[in-house]
């Protein structure tokens, strides 16, 4: 591999926007692409492996750029300098801060779910909310999430917005038959809009899986068929409904508060 880019016709860039914008090519190649020197920071701090990176010459000429680049070379990655204006088209971002890279993807099954409350994303399609329920699994302990369709969970903008959880839980793709699979060890119990109990009454203690459905159609008919009861978030003032994450951290917080008050 060359060590520096002159060309627009590069082959790595041409790799980078693959990642950037095709599913398919993140799956075959087990790789995504993570841009920014925060992101890329937390990626490298969670002990991902990289295969290569793209940076620009502006990246090194300060401090905690270069500090990055040696870290990125300890990971595995084989930096290649960019001229900025080829690296911007290669990019998914408007703003890359001279930095891009790919990163492997890790691959878990259900059997490394851990002991905390685990999340089910339930054919979530906003990337942006799938992301921020990542990082907000993270944040309150989940034992991991499912992504069951819906978005992809390595896609770049989902990446950005869970700010590299998904290389600190485990995060499983998994189809419809995953309700069923988890249901026998895990109590399972499905986020509505008005059914179920409230939140705050509901024991959400012990082996636990809350499904979040998508703002649209709610949980999905497989996960309906494997429930175990329902829940919901009382909402006293005039709003419709909540954003699908913002139900995943109400309910990921009120379980941590159970869990709290047991211990």
């Amino acid at each position: 591999m060359n060590t520096e880019i002159s060309s627009p016709k590069n082959p790595l860039l041409k790799a980078a926007r693959e990642l950037a914008r095709e599913r398919k090519a993140r799956r075959e190649q087990g790789l995504t692409l993570v841009e920014g020197v925060r992101l890329v920071e937390e990626v490298v701090a969670a002990g991902a492996g990289f295969a290569w990176c793209l940076y620009t010459a502006e990246l090194t000429a300060k401090e905690r750029g270069a500090r990055l680049l040696a870290a990125l070379r300890t990971a595995g990655a084989q930096p290649v300098l960019c001229p900025e204006e080829l690296l911007a088209r290669a990019a998914d971002t408007e703003q890359p801060q001279g930095i891009l890279a790919a990163v492997a993807v890790p691959r878990y099954g259900l059997a490394d779910l851990g002991d905390g409350p685990v999340l089910v994303a339930d054919g979530i399609g906003d990337p942006g909310n799938l992301g921020t329920m990542l990082r907000t699994a993270l944040a309150l302990g989940s034992g991991g999430v499912v992504v069951s369709g819906g978005a992809d969970p390595w896609a770049p903008k989902t990446v950005r917005a869970a700010m590299g959880a998904g290389w600190r839980l485990p995060v499983v793709e998994a189809g419809s038959e995953a309700f069923a699979a988890l249901a026998p060890a895990r109590r399972l119990l499905l986020m509505e809009a008005a059914a179920g109990e409230p939140a705050w009454q509901a024991p959400l203690t012990g082996p636990l899986a809350l499904v979040v459905g998508s703002e649209a159609v709610g949980p999905s008919p497989a996960a309906r068929a494997a429930a175990q009861g329902a829940v919901h978030v009382p909402m006293p003032g005039r709003a419709e409904s909540l954003n699908a994450a913002q139900a995943a951290a109400m309910l990921l917080y009120e379980a941590l508060r159970q869990r709290n008050l047991q211990s």
